[in-house]
């Protein structure tokens, strides 16, 4: 189901509406409901109205008060009395605005005692006056006899009324009556939310939570204006693929949106739909909604007409309903009935009218639903759907064993939906908690119902969905259907048909003349690259969800929001069958011709290199590292080696993905299609790939891909296993040919960590396999210490990941050996990916980084003061304002837009780095050539802090907790076990200090500190208060951030 929704619409609920019972109006009767005024006036409905509703308006989608007030309370007004049933109960239902978009609402509808006396009184009147009709009505005399009729009575007693109905009038008194003074009068109303998006579940969820707030005798902890406008304001949509859990009155309320690649959101129950229609029912209501039939519902409860509405539209998927939709039609509105075009709408029943009463009109294609009692007038001539007793069966065994036997018996079906869809449901279990005792922790309780009743969604959806690629498997002419681009309709019917049974024929013939099939071969039209326009955009969205599922968007315009998008998933269900993608067989021919060719006598070097002969380099290399050579049949090999892709057009996504990720496409594609008898083989005369125009004009957009820094293949295809090449390069000037000692590297990505690699000394370089890394971050190097000279100078690590080709530069510069430098043996590097660069291709673009890289290293301060440019204190603050931007800024993106924190605490121009400058400014040095670090002040600063005389001069609680705080992580780092140096300890002190939100306290206490004075000059920044406290307002704004940091940066610290 597609809701339209607006790109502005970010918010999960746009509108709380309250409808009920306007006092100051009284009470008016809804003339429009169809209503019997002879029916007494507890049974009758009145108008209500839309109280309140808040915000009072939102730009993207305007409050429609006419709509939501017929909608919230379709019925009107409802009194009842202390004796008459209350229960609330919940609705749903839709608004379509004029451009096709929807709204969905979701109602609660309870009933709260009537505390306006004028309200009262005029139900009381009402009742006396409905009393003395009854009464007339039964007390009028009978009409004339004919004369064959036998006289019942005397003669002399027949001018007196007759009274025979006296009983009824006394039960009429007793059971259908209001008196005042006896009885509490109750009138229904109505809260609601208005979605952009049909999070029933959820919704129903928030509305039954504020209703038990208000009905209970325990109020909430907060006001109930709070709790709605947490869920106004403060609760977003959750991202495309992701799952959202927010805080409602009494418990958490979770929801869970689908990614691009799985089928469209739906919560409502399918199953309900079966279990009151029956599955043959079903099939023959779907079969009528295919044929654009007019379809009526019927049903005295209004979720129902709406479940039975949405779960139908739901199972056409990827067709969609192009009619009037109005699963609740209200009562003023039935004049919609008579509309002579297809429709598919819901109609209320009171519960006591049947179907004869009903004024319809007398269509031959109406299909009417009687809902409650589960049966279906079917319209005449209907065909029948094809293979319609082999369909039933299936949804009968889905239906019967929950869909869990299904689910076993088609792990390995052709549906593309199963694994994504499912797995994206286990989440639901995750909410049970379970005690000690084996008891269920109610704070965290998941309704098994509901968990049950989307993993049937899901199967019973997936049966539809196969069903549709089923019907058109057998379609031999599919490739005309992409490339016949002379008129807007592409499908051949007359092809199609010919080659189906006799009995499918009815059906087939129909369908094909709907207007849903023909909106998607129209959409199908629309995707295909016309050499005269040059706008068309192709978008490959990189999902970092784990499916194995491309989200590839085609549309014909730069607009994101465009109605005509559509998704390779649905693509994939009408074009791929059984597996198979032309794509990966053209590759497959492409790999088979070229290994052919070299295994005989002339072709030389290894299979899959004889025509690409170039490589790429990464700026900075140097001959570090050989670069990797440009193959389209090593990049296949590397694809057939995944053992978890089981399908060619997996396989075929995989091989599109890792070209984009190397931006390689536009290259390898331009070499699969020079293969001109190849194309000629595999392709017919008028294919789109054989049409030299538009086949380059398709190449050249393809080259727009390489502006940008893909990781789509790496963040898929998280658990295959990728060699990697590790390659220290030490310092020109002072080589390693000296080095006795034995080095090893930790690599550390966003996926996970390799741990302790021993390198050899003599090549200083290692290629190993493991788990996919993810984009790296950080390389942990070092050495053991050992042999006569363990003093080593790196000036960088490189590691390059050998099927993507992404190369890593770690800069580090700096010596690791004892006595030299600031003592470490190991140092941890913050690396930047590298800009891969082609020898031979002047069209490649080049991309910058995606961070800054650290290359400026951290610097000891020595005595002389011209031994490096010095900061100003105004650039210093500059350089600590744009370090905590950076930070905010970073927390402020989508989750899935954001870079790598490690770069923004560690590298050039970080966090870590601009509070180095801090405290190098003014800093004093006790003697000639002695290296003195910020760490030694840091160490004298505690021994301070430890003694006694600093809890005499200031005994404040605060004071000496932060104290004790700043102590703690100065003893936690000096204990490590690890050899990092002081600067490496540093930079740990101040990751730390962010993570916990201590760092504006650390500087306080520093600047105030005794020691602050003796080791620097007056000038200093530290000494500063103005400055200070600057300083310290600006790292108060990380206090609002939950910082996560990487393992490795505090690796060896128990904090």
């Amino acid at each position: 189901m597609t809701t339209g929704i607006s790109p502005v619409s970010c918010r999960f609920a746009d509108y709380f509406v309250v409808c009920g019972l306007d006092t100051e109006s009284g009470l008016e009767p809804d003339e429009l409901s169809g209503e019997n005024f002879e029916q007494s006036p507890l049974r009758r409905t009145f108008k209500s109205k839309v109280l309140a509703h808040y915000p009072d308006n939102v730009e993207w989608n305007p409050f429609d008060q006419d709509a939501v007030g017929m909608l919230c309370m379709p019925k009107g007004l409802a009194f009842r009395t202390q004796v008459d049933t209350r229960e609330p109960h919940f609705h749903s239902f839709i608004i379509t605005r004029e451009d096709g978009s929807r709204t969905y609402g979701f109602a609660l509808t309870f009933f709260e005692e009537v505390t306006s006396q004028q309200i009262c009184s005029a139900m009381q009147t009402l009742y006396h006056m409905h009393n003395a009709e009854q009464y007339d009505i039964l007390h009028t005399p009978t009409s004339p006899r004919g004369p064959d009729e036998p006289r019942l009575h005397h003669p002399h007693t027949q001018s007196r009324p007759i009274l025979h109905a006296a009983p009824a009038i006394s039960r009429l008194q007793r059971f259908n009556s209001y008196d005042i003074s006896r009885d509490t009068l109750y009138v229904s109303k109505c809260i609601c939310l208005i979605t952009p998006m049909a999070f029933a579940q959820a919704c129903q969820k928030v509305l039954q939570q504020l209703y038990q707030a208000v009905t209970s005798p325990h109020p909430p902890p907060l006001p109930l204006e709070s709790y709605v406008f947490n869920i106004l304001y403060e609760v977003p949509l959750p991202p495309s693929g992701r799952s959202l859990k927010f805080s409602g009155v009494y418990g958490p309320v979770v929801c869970q949106r689908p990614s691009t690649s799985e089928l469209p959101l739906f919560d409502f129950a399918i199953g309900e739909m079966f279990n009151l229609l029956g599955v043959e029912n079903v099939l023959q209501l779907f079969t009528c909604a295919l044929l654009e039939m007019q379809i009526l519902l019927y049903s005295q409860h209004y979720q129902r007409l709406m479940t039975v509405a949405e779960s139908i539209t739901a199972l056409m998927f990827p067709y969609q309903w192009q009619h009037v939709y109005v699963p609740i039609l209200p009562a003023s509105l039935l004049h919609f009935l008579d509309a002579p075009v297809p429709y598919l709408m819901g109609l209320h029943s009171n519960g006591q009218d049947d179907r004869t009463k009903l004024e319809l009109p007398q269509e031959a294609n109406l299909c009417f639903v009687d809902i409650d009692n589960h049966f279906i007038e079917l319209p005449e001539e209907l065909p029948q759907f094809p293979n319609k007793l082999e369909f039933i069966q299936e949804i009968s065994e889905v239906h019967c064993h929950r869909g869990q036997k299904y689910k076993e018996k088609n792990k390995n079906s052709m549906c593309m939906y199963s694994t994504d869809a499912t797995e994206h449901v286990e989440w639901l279990k995750l909410e049970v908690r379970e005690d000690a005792s084996g008891n269920k922790d109610p704070r965290f309780h998941c309704d098994e119902e509901e968990l049950k009743m989307h993993q049937l969604n899901i199967h019973v959806r997936e049966v539809f969905a196969n069903r549709f690629t089923q019907m058109f498997a057998d379609y031999q002419d599919k490739e005309s259907w992409f490339t016949n681009r002379d008129q807007m309709q592409n499908f051949d019917k007359a092809s199609f048909l010919s080659d189906q049974p006799e009995p499918y024929l009815p059906f087939l013939s129909r369908f094909l003349e709907t207007q849903m099939f023909k909106r998607v071969d129209k959409l199908l039209a629309q995707v295909e690259w016309k050499g005269t326009c040059l706008d068309i955009e192709v978008m490959i969205v990189a999902c970092s969800n784990d499916t194995h599922e491309c989200g590839l968007f085609f549309c014909v315009c730069n607009d994101r929001s465009c109605k005509s998008r559509v998704t390779l998933a649905q693509l994939d269900l009408v074009f791929y069958f059984q597996g198979k993608s032309a794509l990966w067989s053209h590759l497959l021919h492409y790999q088979e011709s070229k290994e052919k060719k070299s295994a005989t006598p002339a072709g030389l070097g290894p299979p899959g290199f004889i025509h690409d002969t170039e490589r790429r380099k990464s700026d900075g290399g140097g001959s570090a590292m050989p670069p990797l050579k440009v193959s389209l049949i090593q990049d296949m090999r590397h694809i057939q080696n995944i053992s978890e892709i089981k399908t060619d057009v997996g396989k075929a996504r995989a091989w599109v993905r890792l070209s984009m990720e190397k931006k390689l496409l536009s290259r390898h594609l331009k070499q699969l299609l020079s293969d001109l008898e190849l194309t000629k083989k595999l392709y017919k005369r008028y294919a789109f790939l054989r049409c030299d125009d538009e086949k380059e004009q398709f190449l050249y957009h393809l080259l727009s891909f390489n502006a940008v820094d893909y990781f789509c293949f790496t963040n898929v295809f998280t658990t295959i296993m990728i060699p990697y090449h590790v390659v220290v390069v030490p310092s020109k000037k002072l080589g390693g040919s000296m080095f006795t000692a034995n080095p090893w590297v930790c690599v550390s990505g966003e996926l996970a960590e390799t741990g302790i690699l021993q390198v050899p000394r003599n090549t200083q370089e290692i290629t190993f396999e493991c788990q996919n890394l993810g984009k790296l971050t950080t390389v942990q190097m070092g050495h053991d210490n050992t042999g006569l000279y363990a003093k080593w100078l790196v000036e960088c690590v490189m590691v390059r990941n050998e099927i993507t080709g992404h190369t890593y530069k770690f800069p580090c510069g700096r010596w690791l050996g004892k006595g030299v430098d600031d003592g470490s043996l190991e140092r941890i590097l913050v690396g930047e990916l590298m800009t891969p660069v082609t020898e031979n291709d002047e069209r490649m673009c080049r991309t910058p980084p995606m961070q800054q890289s650290p290359g400026m290293m951290r610097r000891f301060v020595t005595i002389s003061p011209n031994s490096k440019p010095k900061l100003n204190t105004g650039q210093i603050q500059e350089g600590v304002g744009e370090a905590i931007n950076g930070i905010v800024k970073h927390f402020h993106k989508p989750e899935k837009e954001r870079g790598s924190l490690t770069l923004l605490l560690c590298g050039e121009f970080g966090l870590v780095w601009a509070l180095e400058q801090v405290f190098q400014h003014g800093f004093k040095s006790p003697r000639l050539f002695k290296n003195v670090f910020i760490w030694d002040f840091l160490e004298k600063a505690q021994v301070y802090f430890e003694s006694a005389e600093q809890r005499e001069v200031n005994p404040d609680e605060n004071w000496q907790s932060r104290v004790q705080h700043f102590c703690r992580f100065m003893r936690a780092i000096n204990n490590t076990s690890r050899n990092i140096g002081k600067d490496g300890k540093f930079q740990m002190l101040i990751c730390l200090g962010a993570r916990d939100h201590l760092l504006h306290h650390w500087i306080a206490l520093l600047a105030d500190c005794p020691i602050t004075a003796q080791m620097y000059e007056d000038a200093a920044l530290i000494k500063d208060r103005s400055l200070v406290n600057s300083l310290i307002r600006v790292l108060q704004t990380l206090q609002e951030f939950n910082i996560t940091l990487e393992a490795s940066l505090i690796k060896g610290v128990g904090i």
